[in-house]
């Protein structure tokens, strides 16, 4: 092997004949003799690394994954592995500047190519917001599809978006259903019931609830007047089919003491309270059972975060509570309290009458206190809608008739404007003549066939929304054939759908629109107004939703599944609160155009009341969230966010592995191997019991299968290990003290998030790159080919030298030759 070494590193440097690469094989070769061979040969190939397999000539550019795993493992530090004897760090360095050097030269000598996308299907979220804004309708037939296969992390990759006869039938109906809403107006809907309930959360109920004092965040006179933030509430999401009225029912569990005030019930949309029902007082834990009240109110079509819950709920109690604004009520004379026994009771039944009886006894004579007040939103339904609002709004019959002849009157040059208007929008590209005849052609023969103009005009419009055309992203080549350009630019209207599918996931407006007939949009200057005028648009809320979702894997958050009995804080109102956070961390990052390093450790975030006594930050009440600044306080960035640590565990504990992970993959771009299969599951039963979660990652490392990977997931997890599976902030995992330091293989280490946050703000060069490449991956469309690397590099130091600003992030990639440019069809792929 160590005869085989200078052949194989000087293989390496074939590609550069003739040029100076000397420290390569005269510095790398014996480097690697002396350090790797004893572990990585054709007998033990450790880490499925076998160094004879590069010894073939043009090893470098054939096996440059391969190298570049070399590395990055040399770079962390992970090799030689610990207990074997390591060269000195200098050297170790000037080994690691060589390789890095002999792969930059080889990109250097690679041609640029701007690679090739698949015609691309629009998926779910693309389908929905293009119909949204080619027709001004509120519809969703989308979210009835199959689910779109995801590919290297996201759910717009091409190759991944294959078509179905199912789809191909959900097709043809969501075109009918759109043409009729946008030219007649929503069909009369049948009023609905869905019924949301909470999960059965232990003392929000009545009964005696004395054991929850002393975790109670609240007290009776210092709490969320509006309930939201209290166990008591309801939150959901419910998408409401069409405007109209509906009926909220609730439905009530909890007790009162007599004689308090009634207390009023509200419902909520979107933060915004619209409705109040007054409840009576009770004092039978079971009274408020089946007392069910409704309040009807207008809600606009669309999805929605319904909450209910009481407010002020600790006003209106006898005085002898202690709490604000007590009822004038009189007290009434105390209730003897009856048990009916039956004549034949067992000795059972005769044990727990007396338990009852003791217990009441106790209650009455015991203090008042706060867990005597309780309330409880059983489950609420939705009915409806009602009085809904018919016939086409004034939004879709401006983008349908075009003519500008909105009730009637049209002309006989109306049919070819509205088919060519239509057709150019629906296809993202003038309409050819022979398409826009093809289409007059089935307006003119409905007509025939005695169906009025609109409906002839539908006939015409469902053909384009069934058409590949409109459900395919196809970008043609201009010299097809052959003799073909084996590259070439995109032209401009496909340049505008790039722009518009990549930052708002829908269909260029009309000034993108009109950009690209002027010929215009590929001037540097009008480009980059047009970016920085796409990212200020409400719609970009699309590129937080569906990159962000997607790279920072919140989407997640809305399945996962929190242990009840474990995590009992976690509710609805928490998740959805967290969800909240993480999109206005990432939209005020788009808007303000901040430096994308603020996802390390950016020192503030957006907060409402429910999630900041989460986080045990002050001075933020109501249910409104706001900009906060958390300097001082254990959160900072993304990676302390609520959401992203509750993805990242596991629904009874955390993980400092799958923590570990999402660090290396998605922060510094540092992908580990699956697990082989034969590695032993951890006993989760004995974390926090009977030993801690580090003393069993250690006992699992001790498996030298499992040990290379975990060196380097396990001590970045463990800086994250102070916030628990919910992201609340701890210091004891179970009865055992956490220690939350962490010692990489480079030698580096680190105690607490806030020194894990410094050394990841130290790899700022290597989170550009991770950052730009999901980001490229995202806007392409596809996997990134090995000319791509070199083009993301590049981009990314752009990105640190104007200070890491978002916008800078965005116009590298629209700038960029794969973005602008594509391989023809016919011309070979380069890997």
């Amino acid at each position: 092997m160590r005869r085989l070494l200078p052949v194989i590193l000087t293989a390496a440097c074939w590609p550069f004949a003739g040029q100076q690469v000397s420290p390569f094989p005269s510095k790398v070769s014996p480097f690697l003799a002396r350090n790797c061979q004893a572990c990585h040969n054709s007998i033990k190939s450790s880490g499925n690394l076998n160094l004879e397999s590069y010894a073939a000539p043009g090893t470098l550019e054939k096996n440059r994954d391969g190298w570049e795993a070399i590395l990055l493992r040399m770079r962390a530090g992970e090799m030689p592995p610990k207990g074997i004897a390591r060269p000195p760090a200098d050297e170790t360095l000037l080994i690691t500047s060589s390789i890095e050097q002999a792969l930059q030269a080889a990109d250097a000598a690679l041609k640029p190519d701007a690679g090739r996308v698949t015609a691309r299907r629009l998926n779910r979220t693309e389908y929905n917001n293009t119909v949204h804004d080619l027709l001004g309708i509120d519809f969703r037939p989308a979210d009835d599809f199959p689910q779109d296969d995801s590919g290297y992390g996201f759910d717009n990759i091409a190759d991944a978006l294959s078509t179905s006869p199912v789809l191909m039938e959900k097709y043809l109906r969501a075109a009918e259903k759109a043409v009729q809403m946008a030219i007649f107006g929503p069909e009369l809907l049948k009023p609905t019931v869905a019924r949301y309930q909470p999960p059965y959360r232990e003392g929000a109920d009545g009964g005696d609830n004395s054991r929850f004092l002393s975790t109670m965040a609240y007290s009776i006179t210092k709490y969320d007047l509006t309930g939201l933030s209290l166990p008591s509430a309801l939150h959901t999401l419910h998408r409401f089919p069409a405007d109209g009225e509906y009926i909220f029912r609730i439905d009530p569990e909890g007790n009162r003491p007599r004689p308090s005030d009634p207390f009023p019930v509200a419902v909520w949309i979107d933060g915004k309270q619209l409705s109040t029902v007054d409840f009576e007082a009770s004092d039978n834990p079971t009274a408020m059972e089946g007392l069910d009240k409704e309040v009807r109110v207008k809600v606009p079509a669309g999805e929605h975060w319904v909450s209910v819950s009481a407010l002020r709920l600790y006003e209106g109690l006898p005085a002898k509570y202690g709490g604000l604004k007590p009822t004038t009520k009189p007290e009434p004379p105390p209730r003897e309290q009856k048990f009916a026994l039956p004549a034949d009771a067992t000795p059972e039944q005769l044990k727990e009458f007396e338990a009852a009886r003791q217990a009441a006894i106790a209650r009455r004579k015991r203090p008042p206190q706060i867990t005597d007040v309780s309330f409880h939103v059983n489950f609420i339904e939705i009915l409806g809608p009602f009085e809904q609002r018919l016939g086409p709004s004034s939004e879709s019959r401006r983008k349908v008739f075009t003519c500008g002849h909105l009730d009637g009157g049209h002309t006989p040059e109306c049919t070819r404007k509205l088919v060519s208007d239509f057709a150019q929008r629906a296809y993202r590209r003038p309409a050819r003549p022979t398409e826009i005849s093809r289409l007059v052609g089935l307006v003119a023969e409905s007509r025939r066939r005695g169906m009025p103009f609109e409906s002839s005009l539908g006939v015409a419009i469902k053909a384009m929304l069934v058409s590949p055309h409109f459900l395919f992203r196809i970008e043609t080549d201009p010299k097809p054939g052959p003799r073909g350009d084996a590259e070439h630019r995109i032209s401009l209207h496909e340049l505008a759908a790039r722009l518009s599918y990549f930052l708002w996931s829908s269909m260029p407006d009309e000034e993108l629109r009109r950009c690209a007939d002027r010929n215009s949009l590929r001037d540097p200057v009008i480009l980059q107004q047009q970016v920085r005028r796409m990212l200020i648009d409400p719609k970009a809320k699309a590129l937080v939703e569906n990159f962000g979702g997607q790279w920072l894997q919140v989407r997640a958050l809305e399945s996962v599944r929190p242990d009840p009995v474990r995590f009992m804080a976690f509710d609805d109102y928490l998740r959805l609160s967290m969800r909240r956070e993480t999109e206005l961390f990432f939209e005020n990052m788009i808007r303000e155009d901040r430096s994308v390093l603020d996802f390390i450790d950016g020192q503030y975030s957006f907060l409402n009341e429910k999630l900041a006594r989460f986080y045990g930050v002050s001075g933020v009440s109501g249910p409104e969230f706001r900009k906060v600044d958390l300097q001082g306080t254990n959160r900072g960035g993304v990676l302390t966010q609520g959401s992203v640590l509750t993805v990242t565990a596991y629904a009874t504990r955390t993980s400092v592995v799958l923590r570990g992970k999402w660090i290396l993959e998605n922060l510094l771009n540092a992908p580990v191997p699956p697990p082989p299969p034969e590695v032993p599951a951890l006993d989760e039963k004995a974390a926090g019991t009977a030993m801690s979660q580090r003393a069993l990652m250690e006992q699992h490392r001790a498996n030298s299968i499992c040990a290379s990977c975990h060196s380097r997931m396990d001590p970045l997890g463990f800086g994250l290990e102070n916030y628990d599976a919910i992201g609340r902030w701890r210091t004891n995992d179970g009865k055992f003290p956490i220690d939350a330091s962490g010692s990489l293989p480079d030698g580096k280490s680190f105690s607490g998030p806030a020194e894990l946050k410094s050394y990841l703000s130290g790899k700022r060069e290597a989170f550009a790159e991770a950052l730009t490449e999901k980001m490229l991956i995202y806007a392409l469309g596809r996997g990134l080919d090995r000319p791509d690397h070199a083009i993301v590099k590049t981009a990314a130091r752009r990105l640190g030298e104007d200070g890491y600003r978002f916008s800078r992030l965005i116009s590298e990639i629209v700038e960029s030759l794969p973005f602008q440019s594509r391989r023809g069809d016919r011309a070979p792929d380069v890997h």
